[in-house]
């Protein structure tokens, strides 16, 4: 992360830093939108050591797209994906061979979260703007959630952040 962060600054390119990976795939599931963030600040931190903006970016429909065992949580995300084993089960139409369905999906992305340029920034630094970046997910998820999935599984979508 940290040389492309400083290759990307030579280039004075954007730079895009999804969060995710083992631990989202396993919290996936068909009827709830759940992003793996809380633990997830590092991408904060290097924001902040270079002064970049963080855009917030949510993907609407994703979740639909195979189904996915649930639960043994404890087990699945710090025993497996711990040892670096995918603890994604994906179920499709045909069995394992999770089969692409069609999905209307939606990606928006937020209004920029400014970050000042700090070049040591403290816990509490890191702290305070992962919280307003998580913010600014929800308040987004919030604001487009009846446009991604329809007036009545719009009302009642919530974004749990894990």
């Amino acid at each position: 992360k940290r040389s492309m962060v400083g290759y990307m600054k030579n280039l004075r390119e954007h730079l895009a830093l999804p969060p995710g990976g083992f631990e989202e795939a396993t919290l996936s599931c068909q009827t709830q939108d759940r992003v793996y963030i809380k633990k997830r600040a590092g991408f904060v931190k290097l924001c902040l050591q270079h002064g970049y903006s963080i855009v917030p970016v949510y993907c609407f429909g994703e979740r639909q797209t195979y189904w996915n065992l649930q639960g043994f949580w404890n087990f699945r995300l710090k025993q497996l994906n711990g040892m670096g084993i995918p603890a994604v089960v994906p179920w499709g139409s045909v069995g394992m061979l999770a089969k692409r369905k069609n999905v209307r999906m939606l990606i928006v992305a937020g209004e920029p979260i400014r970050c000042p340029k700090l070049e040591s920034p403290t816990k509490l630094d890191v702290e305070r703007w992962h919280k307003t970046y998580m913010a600014a997910l929800v308040k987004m998820f919030d604001e487009f959630k009846v446009d991604a999935y329809g007036e009545v599984a719009g009302k009642t979508a919530k974004l749990e952040l894990w």
